[in-house]
């Protein structure tokens, strides 16, 4: 025997208050007819007197309370095991790490809203099997697929501001290490999610976006920072501004927003591209449209699952309140 919700059990120990409590109150409402006069002339006129039997109608009633407390608590006996098929795509979040990735025209800063978009992400998942990848002016996966949930979230919240260290950002890396890290006959259940500000440096990744969609591997990108940009901070090792980034003419270096190339990324590869704004919106954009995705059976695994028996106690609780209600009638029936 055991139970679904054990927290419930508590409150069986309001059944012996609530049984004294009533046998308190029918105590005193016996001393307050004897003082009124001969008990048993008294009775002709009471259409329920608490002189007989109270005692055991205050157990009827505190032990109907008693099962029906039982009976929220979900007592299970009796076990078998069944089969549950787990469906889901597999998604790669890319993060750019580039110093650009710094700026603080999105809040709290581009990073810090990736990493806030990739936990929400992460925390919305069901079934679905998801890795992490770091890029900057290369790319590598920070964390395998998985389904393991918690690890991601334990690796993404290592992540701070100062892991924007990268020099140079080059959008094709995070492209060639999904064709490297995506199998074949995984291709048409895989999904890239890159969240970056769209500013490339290297160029090139033309071939890896066509080969992608000769594979129909969909990727999705969430821009993130503003039109108008803002300053690349400079950091010291506690993680506070010096500065601010400069070009070799000593000018202060003001970062955009550049969705062109994510813009056609996502167009030629079927995916979708979102940018980021105040709400999270995206994420609720990018979670509606993997649920309409086409998923494939990721593994299939057995659960223990427990026969419910809370309809004894619940029977039980019914059965002596019907009889409380019943004997409530006799006595005033006999008493008219």
């Amino acid at each position: 025997m055991r139970f679904s919700e054990p927290s419930i059990l508590y409150f069986l120990s309001l059944a012996p208050l609530l049984y004294l409590a009533l046998l308190l109150i029918g105590r005193n409402r016996l001393k307050e007819m004897e003082m009124l006069g001969d008990a048993r002339m008294l009775e002709r006129f009471c259409p329920a007197p608490p002189g007989k039997g109270y005692r055991v109608e205050s157990l009827f009633i505190a032990l109907s309370l008693f099962f029906f407390i039982l009976s929220l608590a979900r007592p299970q006996a009796g076990a078998r095991l069944e089969p549950v098929r787990i469906r889901g795509s597999d998604i790669y979040i890319a993060i750019d790490v580039s110093k650009s990735m710094r700026a603080e025209d999105i809040g709290p800063h581009r990073f810090g809203r990736a990493k806030i978009i990739a936990l929400e992400l992460v925390k919305s998942l069901q079934g679905d099997r998801v890795g992490l990848i770091l890029f900057g002016g290369d790319a590598f996966v920070q964390c395998p697929l998985t389904s393991d949930y918690d690890a991601v979230v334990t690796f993404l919240n290592s992540l701070d501001v100062s892991a924007a260290v990268a020099s140079g950002t080059s959008i094709a890396a995070p492209l060639e290490a999904a064709l490297d890290f995506i199998r074949p006959a995984e291709d048409t259940y895989s999904i890239l999610l890159l969240l970056t500000d769209g500013e490339d440096t290297a160029g090139g990744w033309g071939r890896a976006m066509k080969a992608l969609a000769k594979r129909s591997v969909k990727v999705f990108c969430i821009g993130i920072g503003t039109r108008e940009g803002s300053p690349i901070p400079i950091l010291d090792e506690a993680g506070k501004r010096t500065g601010y980034l400069k070009d070799s003419g000593g000018n202060v270096v003001i970062s955009k927003l550049d969705d062109v190339a994510l813009k056609e990324i996502a167009e030629k590869t079927h995916g979708y591209y979102f940018e980021a704004g105040r709400k999270l919106t995206e994420v609720g954009r990018f979670g509606a449209t993997l649920a309409n995705m086409k998923k494939r059976e990721l593994e299939t695994k057995r659960y223990t699952v427990y026969e419910e028996r809370f309809q004894i106690p619940l029977a039980a609780g019914l059965i002596l309140l019907i009889i409380y209600m019943v004997r409530s009638v006799r006595a005033g029936r006999r008493a008219g």
